[in-house]
């Protein structure tokens, strides 16, 4: 009876030290597990959130002249850039334009700057005096940076024209969800597809030269030109202040 009682003991012990071994291998295999998969949560985490904004830049090269023309009227040289932001991101642009007489010489060289939303198109109008002396040459350089003075929202702006005779009348319209500032209307007159004359004046012909969201503004434009087209355009730049204005 003894010596069964003492298998019976001996098994129990058996079971026992087997129940011991085995929690301890499971409890092992539960820490390595939280230990490798924690640092992988933080991991993804910190690439969801961390991660920064991409800056959309700025180039040159994201300033495309699609269009380019020039004229004489009377001593006057006229050269007109239609100009396409082809970037991502609103550019403020600069445009400097010269002529040159036969020599080579500089005649004049004008500055013009505008601002562009993306993929807007607008005009840069040069009007030269020659100061009597024949152009031989034309030359231009364009320069972009962010906009950050302005914002532009040419690609806003919707229009709708009329015309009667050598007059032209021009409906234009804020679509857009922001007021405008310092908007200019042009018509370029075409005949036979040649630029024969252009005029351009204010949106807003008062001192806060706010085109506000939402309202129409009506113009009239004329020429003593002969055409059979006429294509509108918009810009927008930022006046001196007084103070600094040009004497």
């Amino acid at each position: 009876m003894k010596k069964k009682n003492g298998i019976i003991i001996a098994l129990i012990v058996v079971v026992v030290v087997l129940i011991v071994v085995l929690a301890f291998v499971l409890g092992r295999n539960i820490s390595k597990e939280e230990v490798t998969s924690a640092p992988t949560l933080a991991a993804t985490q910190a690439t969801q959130t961390g991660a920064p904004t991409a800056k959309v830049n700025v180039e040159n090269s994201d300033i495309k002249v699609v269009k380019k023309y020039n004229f004489y009227d009377e001593d006057d040289f006229t050269l007109v850039l239609v100009l396409q932001n082809t970037g991502k991101a609103d550019a403020a642009v600069a445009v400097v334009g010269k002529i040159f007489d036969g020599a080579n010489a500089t005649i004049e060289t004008e500055r013009e700057s505008i601002f562009m939303d993306a993929n807007s198109k607008s005009v840069v109008e040069f009007d030269f005096d020659t100061e009597g002396r024949k152009v031989k040459d034309v030359d231009y350089k364009i320069t972009a940076a962010a906009a950050t003075s302005i914002k532009p929202g040419l690609k806003n702006i919707m229009y709708k024209k009329s015309i009667n005779g050598n007059i032209v009348n021009v409906t234009s319209k804020n679509e857009g969800d922001f007021d405008l500032l310092g908007v200019d209307t042009h018509v370029l007159f075409y005949q036979d597809d040649e630029l024969v004359d252009v005029d351009s004046e204010d949106m807003i012909d008062n001192d806060s030269e706010v085109f506000v969201k939402g309202t129409e503004v009506k113009q009239r434009f004329d020429t003593k030109e002969k055409f059979d087209k006429v294509e509108i355009y918009y810009s927008q730049d930022q006046d001196k202040p007084d103070a600094e204005d040009d004497d």
